[in-house]
């Protein structure tokens, strides 16, 4: 789950969706395009045995810090979606947040699983839903606006996703989660205060 073999195969995927999208002028970023060939290279060259870190994988793909927490970087974007790869190292959390008008989907291409709980736009637990070698996690859109509050935490070392945004995503459609929020999460919910705390926003 860890070594470089898995992460080449979904990267020359995405690459090559990523040419033909720059070939049809349909939304490829000719420069993220040429970062992935780089990181492919790299990973090439190593030992197949050897263990790829949350460092090396950050750097590889020139991931920056995301508001909600951990790594990112856009690579598709279009008037039909978006697609980021996503980055979430031991220890770090993608804090509740919702988005409105757009649907999402993650898919894990190396490390291991991500648990993603959900929380109603009403505030009542959901679920909590690994994504997986076999299992992509899915946050439907809500027509009537910004639909569950959700967040993350890597089961081991790391987990890095790409997340699908069918919308597409836009910053303005974003939202963290607020103190009256994460308050409501507790109150209508209190069997689950540990992993609500957990994913609660650092400025809560």
């Amino acid at each position: 789950m860890y070594t470089p073999a898995r992460l080449i195969q979904h990267l020359r995927a995405y690459l090559e969706e990523l040419e033909q999208l720059i070939a049809a002028g349909a939304g490829g970023l000719p420069a993220e395009a040429l970062n992935i060939k780089h990181y492919l290279e790299t990973l090439h060259a190593l030992p197949a045995q050897q263990r790829l870190t949350a460092a090396h994988i950050r750097h590889g793909l020139a991931l920056e810090t995301h508001p909600e927490g951990g790594f990112y970087r856009e690579f598709i974007r279009n008037q039909a979606y978006t697609v980021i790869f996503y980055l979430l190292p031991e220890q770090a959390i993608s804090s509740w947040h919702s988005l409105q008008d757009t649907k999402e989907r993650f898919k894990l291409i190396s490390g291991d699983s991500l648990v993603i709980p959900k929380i109603t736009a009403d505030g009542i637990w959901k679920s909590a839903e690994a994504v997986t070698d076999d299992n992509d996690v899915v946050i439907e859109k809500n027509a009537a606006g910004f639909g569950d509050w959700f967040g993350a935490y890597p089961s081991g070392e790391y987990g890095l996703v790409t997340c699908e945004c069918r919308g597409p995503f836009e910053f303005a459609k974003f939202k963290i989660a607020g103190q009256e929020d994460v308050s409501a999460f507790r109150r209508h919910n209190p069997e689950h205060a540990q992993l609500i705390d957990r994913l609660t926003p650092k400025n809560c």
